[in-house]
């Protein structure tokens, strides 16, 4: 009886392991997915919209220099709005957010400038154009520190998978030599009973003196 509730309480401690560590392996996983799928949606794709606007920018700067013939400023501003409301959808830490409503101030304040500014058929007023080129600048820097807040949170966010891959490696190899050591258990119960001698009484069996 006392080897089969030695047996059953290993058993036990190895279903609990076993058990154990799918749900830390599943906790991991998940961290895992999540920080992937965040680094894709939240970062990558962010980048893309902040590529867009600043190439649009860099466009209007030409424009401004003389370089470059002017464009369909509605167009243009219809296109800048869909990427800000896209760029205002996905997860915005502290830093992105102050830096996100002063990049949405900044373009309503090149969007004023070009309504006040450029007339059709008349092109821009040159007395404005320091002006509106100071805008612009702003807008770079906005953009500018939203990038390097992705580049930061990337790296963040690599370094916690690679934090929840490691121990996910680790929790393995201790599931490993658990069971291993469980085994060796099991087998020195099996094959090394400990039993007492039938003629004996169980008192004088247990006292060696």
């Amino acid at each position: 009886m006392a080897q089969r509730i030695q047996a059953g309480l290993i058993l036990a401690l190895a279903f609990l392991l076993v058990l154990g560590s799918n749900r830390l392996d599943q906790k991991h996983f998940t961290t895992v997915q999540h920080t992937v799928n965040s680094v894709y949606k939240d970062r990558v794709v962010v980048q893309g919209y902040l590529y867009e606007l600043n190439n649009m920018v860099h466009q209007r700067e030409l424009r401004l220099a003389g370089m470059e013939n002017g464009a369909d400023l509605e167009a243009d501003r219809q296109k800048a709005e869909e990427l800000i409301t896209s760029l205002g959808a996905t997860y915005l830490t502290p830093e992105e957010t102050v830096l996100f409503r002063e990049l949405v101030r900044e373009f309503e304040n090149l969007h004023n400038w070009e309504a006040d500014t450029v007339l059709p058929g008349n092109g821009e007023r040159m007395g404005k154009r320091a002006e509106g080129l100071a805008i612009l600048r702003g807008i770079h820097r906005k953009l500018d520190g939203l990038v390097q807040v992705q580049l930061k949170e990337s790296e963040e966010l690599t370094a916690i998978s690679k934090k929840s891959l490691g121990m996910n490696k680790l929790l393995s190899k201790l599931e490993v030599a658990f069971m291993v050591l469980i085994g060796i258990l099991i087998l020195v119960l099996v094959f090394y009973p400990n039993k007492r001698p039938d003629n004996q009484p169980a008192g004088e069996w247990m006292n060696f003196n």
